[in-house]
């Protein structure tokens, strides 16, 4: 009887104990984010570039991405576009119910060949003081486009120091061979003007082409390549994106 009551108080201690260590831990929690709750961040259902087939990928570093949280803290205080910093993909905020919306800013403004994203979570989160709440945002395929410039044999046998101007806008990027262009760039989808330029090798027998100006199509999330080519008949220089342009050179 000794025997089974020394047991029945080592586990009421044991059970005593680890309610303690819990009481603690919430209490650190609550002492060094005193009224916040933590949130734990994923970045799923993430596209890259892609041709026909779509290709899903995870993001671990979110360095590039800018978070903005809405809604109302439990005191009822109200939060609009708050900038929220992520360490090892968690942050305290202070408990209350809110959206949280993600983008990587920097690649939205250049042609820096990195995919524009842009998403926000589903629905509003709700988070408790000292309470840990996962969150997740869906970012699916890049909302701007990917360009590469290719050449045909016959162009590139008559050509160097081709430059090809995308202009949108106030942004503009420089495809090509020449001086300060890039083989490929990602721009915002949709209409695009063009300038093309190139400088006839020598004993090719055909001139320079000068501003030759047109338009294209992207399609955001998705890669294409422009492919300057000859018609030799007509001595037409052809820059093609899925069909969409033919201009004409002297």
């Amino acid at each position: 009887m000794r025997h089974n009551s020394s047991v029945t108080f080592l586990w009421l201690l044991s059970l005593l104990l680890a309610a303690t260590g819990c009481q603690q831990d919430d209490m650190r929690l609550q002492g060094e984010h005193g009224g916040k709750g933590r949130i734990v961040l994923a970045l799923s259902d993430i596209q890259v570039f892609t041709d026909d087939v779509v290709t899903r990928t995870t993001l671990d570093d979110y360095s590039g991405f800018v978070f903005t949280l809405n809604g109302t803290t439990v005191d009822g205080w109200t939060v609009r576009d708050s900038v929220i910093t992520f360490t090892d993909n968690a942050a305290f905020i202070e408990a209350g119910t809110y959206s949280l919306s993600a983008q990587n800013l920097e690649a939205s403004q250049t042609g820096s060949g990195c995919a524009y994203y842009s998403g926000a979570t589903a629905e509003d989160f709700t988070l408790t003081v000292g309470g840990t709440t996962a969150v997740s945002i869906s970012l699916g395929a890049p909302q701007n486009a990917k360009l590469t410039i290719a050449y045909s044999d016959a162009f590139a046998a008559k050509y160097q120091n081709v430059r090809m101007t995308l202009t949108r806008d106030e942004r503009s990027v420089d495809l090509g061979s020449a001086d300060g262009c890039q083989p490929a760039a990602c721009f915002p989808a949709g209409s695009v003007s063009y300038v093309l330029s190139a400088a006839a090798k020598s004993g090719s027998h055909v001139s320079d082409i000068s501003a030759v100006a047109g338009s294209l199509t992207l399609a955001a999330g998705k890669h294409s390549t422009v492919t300057l080519t000859l018609n030799a008949v007509t001595g037409e220089i052809i820059p093609l994106v899925e069909g969409t342009h033919s201009g004409e050179f002297d």
